[in-house]
């Protein structure tokens, strides 16, 4: 049985300041909700996923709208194409190893840890340069 592969986000520097106060700091979506991902500046790239916090049909209103969830990334400038097609490629590897463990960081900027060490950011792919907003669609409350 394959499960789902998780897809990790996280935009602060300083691991102590990873705590959604205010901001959304750190999400993590199942590939499966991803539904699509464009260039939005020369230098970034916008994932889109269905909702957290959002359901078509959660109150059985065939009106209902339905928001995404996005997260930015920063990229070197015009690599989307390549980016997306390392994505995909890096999910679909994952999805179809019996051995992967289903979890992937995408984009971890912490650089200083929780004991105050230096650490290298993470980031799945070398155009991938830095994790920017990630923004959760408010949740449906009805007409």
């Amino acid at each position: 049985m394959n499960q789902d592969v998780m897809l990790y986000f996280r935009t602060v520097a300083d691991e102590d300041n990873d705590d959604n106060n205010g901001a959304v700091t750190s999400a993590c979506f199942p590939a499966s909700r991803l539904r699509g991902m464009n260039p939005t500046a020369d230098g970034t790239l916008t994932l889109y996923f269905d909702s957290m916090k959002n359901m078509i049909g959660a109150d059985d209103q065939d009106d209902e709208v339905t928001v995404a969830d996005t997260v930015a990334l920063t990229i070197t400038t015009h690599r989307h194409k390549e980016v997306m097609s390392a994505l995909i490629r890096k999910i679909n590897g994952m999805k179809s190893n019996p051995k992967a463990k289903g979890f992937l960081t995408i984009a971890d900027d912490v650089t200083t840890n929780v004991a105050g060490s230096t650490v290298a950011a993470i980031y799945f792919d070398k155009d991938v340069t830095a994790c920017g907003t990630i923004a959760l669609a408010a949740p449906f409350t009805g007409a």
